[in-house]
């Protein structure tokens, strides 16, 4: 592809958001862009084609409820535009995005069962793009279940690193007079979360919204913040109660902006974790966020044995107390600077808030269902306000366990 072009693409793909490592573009990486997605065929058999503009590696991957087929890549560019694509046949949609910092994936949600063929790459020719073509033909559904249980046996998953040795620092020790919390921009990467009713993505929204309360933490001298994801990346809701385990933080903050059914929903809501749903919204809510790994093509292993359980209940006990006091005081901080929801404490199963020795709350922080909200949301000045607010009450929370920690020590 001849440099101009190239430059060109590379200038549409970040306006059109796509996050693309300024540090990469200046060392002279070029990461591969995705120029074209094309899908044609019928009930029968089809055909999809992907071109970029140099050789990329595939590997594939199925799934279930519905019919899927993922597509992973070391990490491109998506250089198209989402009205430019073109699905026909059994292939009726696309979700596409980052999983990590060097892995990107796609994924084609079919109408019915199918049979993958093959997955080859091609090359037109110099100068011509390079296209992964993928052959399917229309299948019942235990032809699809045997031939991915085939390919489950022998594919390799892409998994994220791990995540202390990507934030380059240990973990620090329980005593510390340093109060830890760590900021959860939701979603991010191939799962973009809620759509506003203009448009505007959940993911994009709570990402800035994190930075600029970042910000406003770091001016505390005794806070440490650290946050489960920095740029558009995907990150698993099993990584992210991990994360904040793993660098004993103090507090777990989560940031949502979701969508509901109800447009007229709105105003910031902080949610508590509960094996009930305080209300049907609630528990809309929680079966949303919950489904994030699902969204991005990932399955949940592993069960939690009964013994387990119990002694995450008895653990979670106190730490479900403190959850409650700190979103009561985060609502009071709201308060001052925004509208609430009426009914603004909350509470529902929600997997991220699951840590059992750790503080963890949900803040909504508006609805991108709800035209004021989503307007709020994108509005600067709004956004300082409230992470002023918000960095107020986390300050609170820390000094109010510091000498809850210190009465214990006494005793």
């Amino acid at each position: 592809m001849p440099s101009f072009i190239r430059q060109i693409l590379l200038l549409c793909a970040v306006l059109l958001g796509q996050v693309i490592p300024f540090a990469c573009v200046a060392a002279g990486e070029e990461l591969p862009i995705a120029t074209r997605v094309l899908a044609v065929g019928d009930d029968q058999a089809g055909r999809i084609i992907i071109d970029f503009d140099k050789p990329v590696d595939v590997t594939h991957s199925l799934l279930e409820s519905p019919w899927r087929l993922v597509l992973d890549t070391d990490r491109v560019v998506f250089g198209f535009l989402d009205h430019e694509k073109s699905l026909t046949g059994l292939a009726k949609d696309l979700r596409y995005g980052d999983m990590d910092a060097t892995h990107s994936r796609m994924i084609f949600e079919f109408a019915a069962p199918f049979s993958v063929r093959s997955v080859r790459g091609q090359h037109a020719g110099d100068g011509l793009p390079y296209s992964v073509v993928v052959e399917y033909r229309g299948s019942d559904a235990d032809t699809f279940a045997q031939q991915r249980l085939d390919m489950m046996k022998t594919a390799s998953v892409v998994s994220r690193v791990n995540k202390s040795d990507r934030l380059g620092v240990a973990p620090i020790s329980q005593a510390s007079p340093v109060f830890t919390v760590v900021l959860d921009p939701g979603h991010g990467g191939i799962d973009s979360g809620a759509v506003g009713v203009s448009g505007v993505e959940e993911k994009e929204i709570v990402l800035d919204f994190a930075k600029s309360l970042r910000e406003e933490l770091e001016k505390y001298a005794n806070i440490r913040v650290e946050m489960t994801r920095e740029d558009d990346v995907f990150v698993r809701l099993k990584s992210r109660v991990q994360i904040a385990r793993q660098l004993n933080a103090q507090l777990f903050v989560s940031l949502h902006a979701d969508s509901v059914r109800e447009s007229y929903v709105r105003g910031a809501t902080v949610y508590t974790i509960s094996d009930k749903a305080s209300d049907a919204i609630a528990a809309q809510l929680a079966n949303s966020e919950n489904a994030s790994d699902t969204i991005a093509g990932i399955e949940y292993q592993g069960a939690v044995s009964e013994v387990e359980d119990i002694l995450v209940d008895l653990a979670r006990r106190e730490t479900v107390g403190l959850s409650v006091q700190f979103a009561r005081l985060t609502i009071n901080h709201l308060n001052e600077v925004t509208r609430t929801n009426k009914n603004p404490h909350r509470h529902a199963g929600f997997l991220v808030l699951k840590a059992p020795d750790v503080p963890s709350v949900l803040v909504e922080l508006g609805y991108l269902s709800n035209r004021e909200d989503e307007k709020q949301l994108q509005d600067p000045e709004w956004r300082q306000n409230v992470a002023l607010e918000l960095a107020q009450a986390i300050s609170e929370f820390g000094t109010m366990s510091g000498r809850q920690v210190a009465l214990k020590e006494l005793e």
